[in-house]
């Protein structure tokens, strides 16, 4: 991800009330489905096991990684099924992980965590030389389209609906085209006893277009098999890949 851990205690501490139960996991899951079924696959960006979690009901095994030991210890403490083997590592250097996988897949954007293109091809270079030859990577890659009405914007405030507070997402990009979303969520002072503390985070993404993205992933040893552009204000395009190596 990023040479400091970008989803620490702020972000762990909201992920699954906030951010994780925001997006319904069915849809990737049977998207996933094809590739992983009866298959040894590796998660990139693991996290609390927001999709390792079903994943491991259909697949043989899967080794999740991640770089964050807050968001990591959280899975742990749901309790890891029998064949998921959790790995902290950071994805942009060579992993540490054992033998050949079927498939690999990452979602909410986790492959974006990276300060440029050449991080990400090497990224995905890293993915590649763990997959068997004709592996496949599914992958869900921030929209860049769905971000420009918030840059333009600058900021938005929405209903946090854990507790009647506010959510406060602020975005700006700069000439690396490294978008930086800051988020900010405020217990409501009338029920403030119901709330959880204020928590303030910030992420970091490298935001670049489909046909950008298709680039690195041909640079890094991959043939794309199919694009789902999000569409509208939809944050994420869905890639399939497979290693060409």
């Amino acid at each position: 991800m990023t040479s400091s851990v970008q989803y620490g205690d702020a972000v762990a501490s909201v992920y699954d009330s906030l951010i994780s139960s925001a997006v319904d996991i069915g849809p990737s899951v049977e998207r996933l489905r094809p590739y992983v079924a009866g298959s040894r696959v590796l998660e990139i960006g693991v996290g609390t096991g927001r999709i390792a979690i079903p994943v491991a009901a259909i697949a043989a095994e899967v080794v999740g990684v991640d770089n964050s030991d807050p968001m990591l210890s959280i899975f742990r403490a749901k309790g890891v099924p029998g064949n998921v083997t959790l790995v902290e590592a950071d994805f942009r250097n060579e992993l540490p992980v054992n033998g050949a996988f079927d498939a690999a897949y990452s979602t909410l954007g986790s492959l974006a965590c990276v300060r440029s293109r050449e991080e990400l091809v090497g990224a995905l270079s890293h993915v590649r030389d763990v997959l068997k030859p004709g592996g496949s990577l599914s992958f869900e890659y921030y929209a860049k389209q769905a971000y420009e009405p918030l840059l333009q914007q600058q900021s938005v405030t929405f209903p946090d609906t854990r507790g009647g507070g506010l959510v406060t997402v602020t975005a700006t990009v700069d000439e690396g085209d490294l978008l930086t979303l800051g988020t900010r969520i405020e217990a409501n002072e009338e029920i403030a006893e119901n709330t959880v503390p204020a928590v303030e985070f910030s992420e970091r993404v490298l935001l670049i277009g489909h046909e950008e993205v298709e680039s690195c992933v041909a640079a890094a040893g991959f043939a794309v098999e199919g694009v789902d552009l999000g569409g509208g204000l939809g944050p994420y395009d869905w890639y399939t890949v497979r290693s060409t190596e």
